[in-house]
């Protein structure tokens, strides 16, 4: 293979696969393709953009958990379910789903590339159709956590902070613009899943005056984004496990704050429902898709 770099390794993999503006229709005849099937082949930019942020995202995570690695030859399918299992417990279930069918995907490309010679990717991983991430952070762990973290590195400190007065997604959070930040109102705008945008105001206002606002992204411009959230999740991890606290991850953080927001409504007497109809706009989400609050705020959460 050489010396090409891992992500060198992945760019050349998905190439190796890249059917952009050919027909998927016609890959699927010829393939003669099955429902429930993966069509092989990349066919649209987004696709491949999908596939090659998540396995720069994987193969950050070998770099940390298995330094002496250099080639995708040398992974088995072991070590990536110790991923997929370590994913899975603070990602949501759609999230993995699509983390798996982004590996195979690239899967798919060292094959082709005839880099492999065994499946990376273990063929009967599957998510429970019950599963859910582990819900949130007690508040005196979050903030064990985050103080942690600072100690390490204060900006990715200070973005855990944000997060635990925004319940903002890592995302939100990297891409977070300066002039969307109004201290007098105490609110931010935040751009979220397909482009949507909402304006919130915060739980705690302190946090926006911590936050530098001299340049256009309070964080983006910093350090390439997938390190930058691969950095915090790794942070995250690793003060979870010094602290002997379970692992949530990142959207540990949100749901924490989710859980703040809901207290701070039944105090000013807002029914369970209207506060989980508030919760659901507040974070992104359809305001009648009230069930998705519970991935946040579990029953046993609520304290009035």
């Amino acid at each position: 293979m050489g010396k090409t770099s891992w992500n060198g390794q992945i760019y050349r993999a998905l190439k190796a696969i890249d059917h952009i503006g050919e027909s998927k229709y016609e890959a699927k005849q010829a393939q003669g393709w099955k429902p429930g099937e993966a069509v092989e082949g990349i066919f649209s930019y987004g696709t491949f953009t999908t596939v090659f942020k998540r396995a720069i995202t994987y193969k950050n995570w070998l770099v940390e958990e298995y330094p002496g690695l250099r080639f995708f030859e040398e992974i088995d399918d072991e070590m990536t379910t110790e991923y997929l299992n370590e994913t899975s417990e603070t990602s949501q279930k759609d999230t993995v789903q699509t983390i798996v069918a982004t590996l195979r995907k690239l899967q798919e490309g060292l094959y082709a590339m005839n880099w492999i010679k065994a499946d990376i990717v273990p063929g009967g991983w599957r998510v429970d159709d019950d599963h859910q991430p582990r819900g949130p952070y007690a508040p005196d762990e979050a903030a064990a956590i985050w103080q942690r973290v600072m100690a390490c590195d204060s900006e990715l400190g200070q973005a855990l902070r944000f997060i635990l007065s925004s319940g903002a997604r890592i995302d939100e959070v990297l891409h977070l613009r300066a002039d969307k930040v109004s201290l007098t109102e105490k609110k931010v705008e935040l751009l979220g899943k397909g482009g949507k945008t909402r304006n919130i105001r915060v739980l705690d206002s302190t946090v926006l005056t911590e936050l530098d606002l001299s340049r256009p992204f309070v964080y983006l411009p910093e350090k390439q984004a997938c390190y930058w959230k691969d950095g915090l999740e790794r942070y995250v991890r690793q003060a979870s496990d010094a602290l002997d606290i379970q692992r949530r991850g990142v959207h540990g953080f949100r749901a924490t704050a989710a859980c703040q927001f809901v207290d701070v409504k039944r105090a000013l007497g807002y029914t369970e429902a209207e506060a989980r109809r508030e919760l659901a706009m507040w974070l992104g989400h359809n305001p009648h898709r009230t069930e998705v609050t519970y991935a946040y705020v579990p029953k046993s959460q609520l304290t009035r």
